[in-house]
């Protein structure tokens, strides 16, 4: 298959933003599992015992395409490489240097958090901007050897805007 490159397809802009239409399903999944299961036990965030996330995961969106992320041993995602193909638009973009947290920030009152709570882990990732191209990465981990999220495009060069675009991958 010959990749079609986008105009002008080329690496996005490092700076933070936000997307509404990606945020507003993974902020509502977050809620309900911190609203059910905020309760007695648990100790406040903690990787579940004999289990870690950190290595290299790799996996395979909805488009046929790969996705591949590293969690370091902090438990923070480090690096994300997303492929994408829609509307004749093809191409690999790679996020390093990153810092993003996969422990939830919450307060279960009363406390202490259920061990439901304290072992979510999950991630978000935005580069680019709202009227240019702006890709979003959201991901959890339903397990310490998969993941799985969504990933959207909005407004690329020549191939316009892919959103909801699901992914699985596992722990190498």
């Amino acid at each position: 298959m010959r990749e079609i490159p986008c105009r002008p397809c080329k690496l996005l802009s490092m700076f933070q933003t936000t997307s509404v239409v990606l945020w507003r399903p993974f902020v509502t999944i977050v809620c309900c599992v911190v609203i059910s299961a905020c309760g007695s036990g648990g100790s406040g965030p903690a990787i579940p015992s004999g289990s870690s996330y950190d290595g290299q995961w790799s996996g395979t969106t909805s488009q046929g395409v790969s996705i591949a992320f590293t969690v370091s041993t902090d438990q923070r995602v480090t690096a994300i490489t997303v492929g994408y193909s829609f509307n004749g638009c093809f191409g690999l973009q790679t996020f390093s240097n990153l810092n993003l947290d996969t422990a939830p920030k919450v307060t279960c009152i009363p406390g202490p958090c259920s061990p439901q709570v304290s072992s979510f882990r999950a991630f978000s990732y935005s580069a680019g901007s709202g009227d240019g191209p702006l890709t979003v990465v959201n991901g959890g981990f339903p397990s310490t050897s998969t993941a799985q999220g969504v990933v959207g495009f909005t407004n690329y060069p020549g191939g316009g805007t892919a959103l909801g675009v699901g992914w699985t991958a596992t722990k190498r």
